[in-house]
């Protein structure tokens, strides 16, 4: 019959099961486990207190939560460490405010010597500059509260840092104050050449110091060269839009070569001090280098920057012999200098004692634009030596330039003899 009711078997339970219900069986089974150890007094204990546990924890976090969220709606708060160039302008910027300089708890370091515009009147004892300690400190800035908290972390390197805060202020006061401590920075060195070095992990570029600027004429050279230069990278500057519009990398590169002594580096760091471009300057044999951290330095340097490779011979001579602690290859050398992703808007200056060394594929044009050799002093080069040390010579200084066998020392050479000649005729 169709209304039969399936068999059961003795304990009152289906003598068979239909597919699928096989799970609520295997539930009812869990469930009486569960029960049954719940039952035991120990493990309810140990539950309720793992509970509990998870329960204190989550509300002990509430509050701090609360409270930093709170910060963020009524403190605004600026962070900058050590290892960011902004620090150091920031803590001048500290030393040049009424707050720094009346702080009764402070930081004493030797500054460089100042450097006077006669090299009689430089001091060389080092001057003293005062900051703020570590800790925590109230000032007033634009009539408004504000505080910083200055600490120091050491670890693998010592790192200090400084919170900035003020209390319902906008975001945009303390943009105002830090782009007012970069021009402050900028103010500081408006007549210096900034130099930039690569930090000590190899992977960005440093303020490493700042110098007087010197303009080309400050550099006796060889008729011509100095205006050839000064020229070109002018030139370069002013046609951009022309490079642009051509397809061409807007990108410059020089080789200075020629004997130790002739003023190679001297000229790298004269045309950046008179074309007010920041100077940058690496060393290829340099272990913390690589190609990919070459190629990231280059990408990322400052904006009118001048990249000076020194004695790039060097790396030649250590790649030939194989030298372990050289990490750059020729080719990563060569993709970091034009590659796809090389930045535009720079100028590399390579200087080299033997340009004979150097591989073709390396100064070929495209990645060298300009090269000039920069040899032993000529006859001119000799008496504009002679008038820049000794003004009053006149037709002396001519004659010995006529009587001196050319190309037979050093501007180097000449200039020590001339620093330790008390007098002209000395020096003869």
């Amino acid at each position: 019959s169709n209304d039969a009711h399936p068999a059961t078997g003795a304990d009152g339970t289906p003598a068979w099961s239909p597919v699928g219900t096989g799970a609520p069986r295997m539930w009812n089974e869990f469930t009486e486990a569960l029960r049954a150890q719940l039952s035991n007094q120990l493990v309810a204990g140990a539950i309720a207190l793992g509970l509990v546990g998870v329960a204190a924890a989550v509300l002990r976090k509430v509050p701090g939560a609360l409270w930093s969220q709170l910060k963020r709606a009524f403190v605004v708060t600026a962070t900058l460490d050590s290892r960011n160039d902004l620090f150091a302008a920031f803590v001048a910027w500290l030393d040049d405010q009424r707050f720094g300089q009346r702080s009764r708890w402070f930081t004493v370091v030797q500054a460089p010597p100042a450097i006077a515009e006669d090299d009689a009147d430089t001091d060389d004892v080092p001057a003293l500059q005062y900051s703020p300690a570590p800790g925590f400190h109230l000032f007033v800035y634009r009539g408004r509260l504000m505080w910083l908290h200055r600490e120091i972390a050491m670890n693998l390197q010592v790192v200090e840092t400084i919170h900035l805060g003020a209390l319902f202020a906008s975001r945009r006061l303390m943009e105002e104050l830090m782009e007012g401590v970069v021009r402050h920075a900028g103010a500081r060195r408006a007549h210096r050449l900034a130099l930039y070095t690569m930090d000590r992990w190899g992977e960005q570029w440093h303020l490493a110091d700042t110098k007087p600027r010197r303009s080309l004429d400050s550099v006796v050279l060889d008729e011509g060269v100095a205006r050839r230069l000064h020229d070109d990278v002018h030139e370069f500057f002013a046609r951009r839009d022309w490079y642009a519009r051509l397809g061409i990398p807007w990108r410059r590169g020089y080789l200075l070569y020629g004997p130790p002594g002739t003023g190679k580096t001297s000229v790298a760091y004269a045309l950046a001090g008179e074309l007010r471009l920041k100077l940058c300057t690496l060393s290829l044999t340099n272990p913390k280098l690589n190609d990919h951290t070459l190629a990231d330095l280059l990408q990322r340097t400052p904006p009118r920057s001048l990249i000076l490779i020194e004695d790039i011979d060097a790396f030649f001579q250590a790649r030939d012999k194989q030298d372990a602690r050289i990490e750059v290859s020729f080719s990563g050398l060569l993709n970091a200098l034009d590659g796809v992703a090389a930045q535009e808007g720079r100028i590399v200056v390579l200087t080299t004692n033997h340009r004979e060394r150097l591989d073709a594929a390396l100064i070929r044009p495209g990645r060298i634009d300009v090269e000039i050799e920069l040899g032993n002093a000529t006859a001119s080069q000799l008496e504009g030596l002679l008038l820049r040390f000794h003004p009053q010579a006149g037709e002396r200084a001519a004659r010995l330039a006529r009587e001196y066998p050319a190309r037979s020392l050093s501007p180097a050479q000449i200039q020590q003899i001339l620093i330790a000649a008390d007098n002209l005729e000395e020096a003869e």
